[in-house]
């Protein structure tokens, strides 16, 4: 079996989903909670057929973000590592003391990667045309989502 939002293959996996009658097995917390969102990214139906992310679609985004680094180099570190590892991100890396990093929105959005940083103690400093900015990016990211997550028909 493969997770149908990272495509791991799955040897044991207790995320488990339901969804139309049919279980799905997750590799992690994060691609259930990614599933449960928007299944239809990730699975087709018969009546329209492959999903996007089973047609092999990636959505690349870069952004910069500003953020409060520690003097303690080993955090950035670790930080970047982190980054680099979660599910989605293509690099993570700190140019001129801002985070530079690259995504498939398919797997992981800005929204998402923001609040993993927040959680790791790291402050992301904004500014309120930064906070505006940072707002638009996530509302046309979930736009973008659901609007992939519509069924097409295979030709």
């Amino acid at each position: 079996k493969k997770c149908p939002v990272c495509e791991m293959l799955l040897l044991k996996s207790d995320n488990i989903v339901q969804f139309k009658g049919i279980n799905f097995w997750l590799c992690s917390e994060q691609c259930r909670d990614r599933f449960n969102q928007r299944p239809s990214l990730y699975i087709g139906d018969p009546k329209h057929g492959k999903s996007v992310k089973q047609h092999g679609v990636k959505v690349e985004k870069k952004h910069t973000i500003k953020l409060v680094l520690p003097d303690n180099h080993e955090s950035i570190d670790l930080l970047i590592q982190y980054l680099n590892s979660l599910m989605g991100v293509i690099q993570a890396r700190i140019n001129q003391g801002q985070l530079e990093i690259e995504y498939d929105l398919i797997q992981v959005s800005l929204g998402e990667i923001e609040s993993f940083i927040k959680s790791t103690g790291i402050a992301i400093e904004q500014s309120w045309i930064d906070k505006v900015h940072n707002a638009l990016i996530h509302y046309n990211e979930d736009g973008e989502l659901d609007n992939l997550g519509h069924p097409y028909k295979d030709n």
